[in-house]
């Protein structure tokens, strides 16, 4: 009896964080003003979401490890929401024509390794809490519009390899 409880204990987590995953997901394509080559058209109902165009989702758990959609000639925005898909390991937006500020809530994000935010239209200050993302190897984000200084917060990132910080302000 006691077993069974904890299974649908387990299950009902499970659910609840493939929804926080899904709806994550939907108000990043709510924010997208502009799709020219319609790949957000997977994103729907009609199919789960780790089978939407440019999302990975981890086998065993199917929560999100991975957004790719570089070069998509995408326009709009990233959601502060993007901080509720917390097993991502990697964002790809490299390329695409998004703009607006880096949210905060990205700093949430603790297992993120690569974020690629290149080449888009992106302006403010990268956020302090970046420096959150402890397992970040590669941060670029070249060929924006950000403005400011190198968070000092960010000498806490040991990991980080890669840092490409070129052709902004």
């Amino acid at each position: 009896f006691f077993h069974g409880i904890l299974l649908l204990k387990s299950a009902r987590i499970h659910a609840f964080a493939d929804e926080s995953d899904r709806l994550a997901l939907l108000d990043f394509k709510n924010r997208i003003t502009e799709d020219p080559l319609q790949i957000m058209s997977s994103w729907n109902d009609s199919t789960h979401f780790c089978n939407w165009f440019g999302v990975t989702c981890s086998p065993s758990s199917k929560r999100v490890m991975v957004l790719n959609l570089e070069a998509q000639r995408l326009v709009g925005t990233i959601t502060p929401s993007m901080g509720n898909l917390t097993y991502l390991t990697g964002i790809n937006l490299r390329n695409n024509s998004i703009d607006g500020v880096i949210p905060q809530q990205v700093g949430r994000l603790e297992r993120l390794q690569h974020l690629n935010l290149s080449s888009n239209s992106f302006g403010g200050n990268l956020p302090t809490n970046l420096s959150h993302c402890t397992q970040l190897r590669v941060l670029d984000v070249a060929y924006n519009k950000l403005v400011g200084q190198i968070p000092e917060q960010f000498s806490s990132l040991s990991k980080l390899v890669y840092l490409r910080l070129s052709q902004n302000n």
